[in-house]
């Protein structure tokens, strides 16, 4: 039933890999400086370097990115019980040194909690008919229990630190609708290990971006490595030394799925992602690869300010990501 399922899942993807490539070819892409500026959520991913999806092109002007995120998490297994809603506070900065380099710093603060997601979804699954791994694994509404194996367990509300992480982009080929790109960073071991968001290790990065811009139209491919330090939770839970991750990027004008005047300066995004298994284990909830799609409107307030709501979505299997993940990002540039 799984093995049909996914199947489901994959055809699924395709279409709209499909759809996207089609309809939005149809048209022509201004400057695209910036895609949707979140990741993947799950706990067992943001001990690591947590990449992003990145545009192949410098922005002009210094930039403040302030994202606020919610996120549900339920993930039941022999050595983990995850249970509770996360709340990111995500701080990035870009500044142009040169029109060919870009550093940037990226900032996450973390808040564990019940949440206030499982009603609502709940109710939704109940509508659809649908029945997911919350159901069959005897899901709680609003509780808080984060246990991995005899490393951490919390059963109360608590903040915590996350990792900064540094980069450097370098443009290295651009024409009038072609640009190649590459970056590199390195991850700043910051928290407790006991509050489960951070190795207390540095982990470094390094990321390939072609963006091709049509008109009014932006597609954008990055590949990035990481290499992790090694972490271990169990003699049965190792972090792999490398990871993989790919993303597929789209920004359209919102007005080509809808022709309505009330939609004008806002921008339709998707972005798909995967990224490889963070763990060596015999447990499928460490040891598994994950498939992310993000959908985001952005609205543009300003020439130099936009906002941006944005859903993730993970796709089956759920092994290794947070259930739903909804957020607010607000960008704006410097003097």
């Amino acid at each position: 039933m799984l093995i049909q399922t996914y199947g489901h899942v994959r055809l699924m993807i395709f279409k709209i890999f499909f759809f996207f490539f089609f309809f939005t070819n149809l048209f022509g892409a201004n400057e695209f400086t910036s895609p949707i500026h979140s990741t993947n959520q799950y706990i067992n991913q943001l001990l690591f370097y947590r990449p992003y999806a990145n545009a192949a092109i410098i922005k002009k002007k210094p930039t403040y990115n302030i994202d606020i995120s919610q996120s549900n998490i339920f993930q039941k297994s022999t050595n983990l019980e995850a249970d509770f809603g996360l709340t990111t506070l995500d701080l990035s900065f870009y500044y142009p040194i040169s029109p060919n380099l870009e550093f940037s710093f990226d900032y996450p603060l973390y808040y564990v909690s019940a949440g206030f997601l499982d009603q609502p979804l709940d109710f939704i699954h109940t509508t659809l008919g649908i029945t997911t791994t919350r159901e069959n694994e005897g899901h709680i509404d609003n509780q808080l229990h984060f246990i991995i194996t005899d490393k951490i367990n919390k059963s109360s509300p608590y903040f915590a630190s996350g990792n900064p992480q540094m980069e450097l982009k370098y443009v290295f080929y651009k024409d009038a609708t072609l640009h190649l790109s590459c970056n590199g960073g390195v991850k700043i071991p910051l928290g407790n290990k006991s509050d489960g968001f951070t190795t207390e290790k540095a982990d470094v990065m390094l990321g390939f971006q072609i963006q091709k811009d049509y008109e009014n139209i932006s597609w954008l491919l990055n590949f990035v490595a990481t290499k992790n330090s090694q972490f271990k939770l169990s003699n049965d839970i190792i972090s792999h030394n490398m990871r993989y991750f790919l993303y597929v990027a789209n920004r359209f004008p919102l007005k080509y799925l809808l022709p309505l005047n009330f939609v004008h300066n806002t921008d339709f995004l998707f972005t798909y992602e995967y990224s490889s298994a963070p763990y060596e284990s015999s447990d499928v909830k460490f040891n598994s690869s994950t498939h992310l799609l993000q959908f985001a409107l952005r609205k543009y307030l300003s020439h130099a300010r936009y906002i941006d709501f944005f859903f993730n979505q993970n796709t089956i299997p759920r092994h290794n990501e947070a259930d739903v993940t909804f957020g607010v990002s607000y960008n704006f540039k410097g003097l």
